[in-house]
């Protein structure tokens, strides 16, 4: 991952320009071609994953695995790539069956998920990617509505880790 990275929303799809594009294959079959994407000069688009149905947040671990999170499917995948080519080797589904599991970060070992009505931390992640462990609860005391309940969550620089609550 050396060249620049640009994230950008193209029709409903994520993409990491120049590294990744995670599209649902019905829609590349539907006549989206990346090469009708227009990007500034000196970066690409590629598929990096297939059949991440959903993606939306990402963060990456200190390891280059890539977790993201999605809003309708419920599910958090880890993706690896390996050898490091550009396209991913291996896709973990690290939970499934949750409440709209968008919002993702990384910090000291462990993946914090935010769900509509909770925070999930699944502790010392990375080496259990095939068997992850169940999560510790941190928090199931947020408003259980779905409208605008979807969370991005994030650590700010003062070591906090952000979760908005919407209004339902």
């Amino acid at each position: 991952m050396t060249k620049n990275k640009l994230v950008m929303a193209f029709l409903g799809l994520t993409c990491l320009a120049s590294v990744s594009c995670f599209c649902q294959p019905s829609l590349l079959g539907a006549g989206l071609a990346l090469d009708r994407i227009s990007l500034p000069p000196g970066f690409i688009i590629s598929l990096y994953a297939k059949n991440i149905k959903g993606a939306r947040s990402m963060c990456v671990g200190p390891n280059g695995v890539l977790y993201v999170g999605t809003r309708d499917e419920g599910k958090v995948h880890a993706i690896l790539d390996r050898d490091r080519d550009g396209i991913a080797d291996e896709v973990h589904v690290i939970a499934s069956h949750l409440n709209s599991p968008n919002g993702v970060a990384f910090r000291d070992g462990a993946l914090y998920v935010s769900e509509i009505n909770r925070i999930l931390r699944f502790d010392n992640i990375e080496p259990k990617l095939k068997n992850p462990p169940k999560p510790v609860v941190l928090n199931d005391n947020f408003p259980k509505e779905k409208d605008h309940g979807w969370k991005f969550i994030r650590y700010g620089p003062d070591g906090m880790l952000y979760v908005p609550v919407g209004a339902p």
